[in-house]
């Protein structure tokens, strides 16, 4: 198997896009936390018609992610294996859950406080 067909398959693959998400993140997180913190926070305050990398990200770039997303999702509910209330149920309580447990940590740890 050549270089090129191992390449190909691995991005074909569903794998591909979360074992690059985990590595960027890794990378991320190392930058952030080494000697080289302020180069990469300069990084990311760069410019470019007049909003930085982050603003671009946060709200161009981001839409986007979550257009593909809502299209991805609305597909499967109607034609694909989330089209079956047995098999949405999981996914639908997953969802429900990684939204409610995260709020009900930060309600907990921030009553009484100005942050709540």
């Amino acid at each position: 198997m050549t270089l090129t067909e191992t390449f190909n398959k691995f991005f074909d693959s569903e794998k591909a896009g979360g074992l690059i998400l985990v590595s960027v993140t890794v990378v991320s997180m190392t930058l952030a936390n080494s000697p080289w913190q302020s180069m990469y926070l300069t990084f990311w305050s760069i410019e470019y018609a007049d909003h930085t990398l982050v603003h671009w990200i946060n709200d161009g770039l981001m839409t986007i992610f979550f257009l593909l997303i809502g299209l991805e999702l609305e597909r499967e509910i109607y034609l694909g294996e989330l089209s079956k209330v047995k098999n949405a149920l999981l996914p639908a309580a997953g969802a429900l859950g990684g939204m409610l447990v995260p709020a009900s940590i930060f309600l907990v740890l921030n009553a009484g406080t100005s942050n709540q």
